[in-house]
């Protein structure tokens, strides 16, 4: 055997090694998936069997108690749609109350950020829109969106905000401010 006869055998050697390794890597990563799957899917049908359950017992007929009429005072405040709290107290959060919630605090025109959010705003707000929509930037994005359906002629001007506009519109403010 020649030099490049060796060469050609340890290159076809190689070729095969480098064949074999990528076969097994793409089977690896497949067993892993297929597990990850498996795992999604199992839980996915543990918590629907769950939430049959709890369906069900919703569905039986609670005991004849007659409900003390409630009174009918509108508060000027909007209501927020009252979700059944979870074992732990916490409501959960869907999209659309997130959502809400994140245009809410658009309104007060400040920036929003995830950090303050977490600190001082809603329990669960911030961890909730990452969970559900990937990415809290995401999630602003989104409400902004519902935000701008709101509102599409701007956002609702606060009450001393129409005062102090008006005031630095007048003539008497700008002749103040130019001297």
């Amino acid at each position: 055997m020649t030099g490049s006869d060796h060469r050609a055998a340890l290159t076809d050697e190689v070729e095969r090694f480098q064949a074999k390794v990528r076969e097994l890597a793409l089977a690896a990563v497949r067993e892993v998936l297929e597990q990850e799957l498996e795992r999604k899917l199992a839980k996915r049908r543990s918590t629907r069997s769950s939430a049959n359950a709890v369906e069900r017992a919703e569905a039986a007929p609670p005991p004849p108690e007659t409900p003390a009429p409630e009174p009918a005072v509108e508060d000027s405040a909007p209501k927020q749609p009252a979700a059944p709290p979870t074992k732990g107290g916490r409501v959960p959060w869907t999209r659309e109350t997130i959502v809400s919630e994140l245009a809410s605090h658009m309104t007060s025109g400040t920036e929003i950020d995830a950090a303050f959010l977490t600190r001082h705003g809603p329990p669960g707000l911030v961890a909730a829109a990452r969970r559900v929509f990937g990415r809290f930037e995401a999630a602003m994005n989104v409400a902004a969106l519902h935000f701008s359906n709101l509102y599409p002629d701007g956002p609702p001007a606060k009450p001393g905000q129409a005062l102090v506009a008006a005031a630095q519109s007048s003539p008497a403010f700008r002749s103040r401010r130019s001297r």
